[in-house]
């Protein structure tokens, strides 16, 4: 990779990673290993974001991450601020992983979305170092179809196994994860034999569809609650990474091939629900 093409690279990512959480509920949830299939309790993994709206600031993500939890429950990670360093998963180290850890506000509060699949954690703009808060009133679009959109994300088979103990009754592994990039662009609509058999729970006023095209991962569980960035593709004499919000990846079909993405315009109308009018 060219020398500039590689800034621009990381420039994307860094401004991405920024805005990116990563979510764990420490309410354990009983069901199956998605990477074995076999039964398993674990903490449920998501992907959020951090916006603001006027002078509020909260975190967003999908309803089926936090239903259950209260923020007690619930840690947070965003990428730090240092320059970008990449590493194979094979390669990472020690020093190289870095706990989740609790919101330092005491006030945050969950806020779930009646009708569609959305929540916030309301909170402070102090409580998760080295986040940036993108502001919601005014950065954000509805993309069209064929618009080019980029996505940074806690997918769980991104993962390194840290550590395993063998128990009477069960085996514990402790797992961390390292966030995902990937782009795509809006798809069309979906025909109508898709929506009777394969896109089962799609609104056109309300969802858009997009390719989950990360080679480096097989299944999408992890990203509910991702935000997706709209990209313009106007030429311009200095490039710098400047995106706007485009929505929140809910749900995948077609084998984790397909996401479904809650517009940004809908979002919206959950943040007036919380928050009252933007200022």
């Amino acid at each position: 990779m060219h020398p500039i093409e590689q800034q621009a690279s990381d420039a994307t990512l860094c401004r991405l990673g920024k805005h990116s959480i990563a979510i764990l509920n420490g309410v354990r949830r009983v069901g199956y290993d998605v990477t074995t299939g076999r039964r398993a309790d674990s903490e449920e993994v998501g992907s959020g974001c951090a916006g603001r709206w006027g002078d509020r600031h909260f975190i967003l993500t999908a309803r089926h991450v936090v239903e259950n939890a209260q923020p007690r429950d619930l840690r947070f990670y965003c990428l730090p601020t240092s320059s970008i360093e990449c590493r194979a998963p094979l390669d990472l180290r020690p020093e190289d992983i870095v706990d989740a850890v609790s919101l330092t506000d005491p006030a945050a509060m969950v806020h779930l979305c009646a009708w569609e699949d959305l929540a916030l954690i309301s909170t402070l703009s102090t409580a998760i170092p080295n986040a940036e808060f993108f502001d919601a009133a005014n950065e954000w679009i509805d993309p069209q179809e064929n618009e080019p959109l980029h996505c940074h994300a806690f997918p769980i088979d991104h993962h390194v196994m840290v550590g395993q103990k063998i128990l009477p009754n069960k085996e514990e592994r402790t797992l961390a994860l390292y966030p995902t990039a990937f782009g795509g662009r809006v798809l069309p609509l979906p025909t109508e034999d898709e929506l009777k058999f394969k896109i089962t729970d799609f609104n056109p006023e309300k969802h858009y569809l997009t390719p989950y095209g990360n080679l480096g991962s097989k299944q999408p569980h992890g990203i509910s609650g991702a935000a997706m960035w709209w990209e313009s593709d106007e030429k311009l004499l200095v490039w710098r990474p400047n995106f706007k919000f485009a929505g929140i990846c809910i749900c995948c079909y077609k084998n984790g091939s397909v996401v479904q993405v809650v517009k940004a315009s809908v979002v919206r109308r959950f943040l007036t629900e919380v928050f009252g009018p933007e200022l």
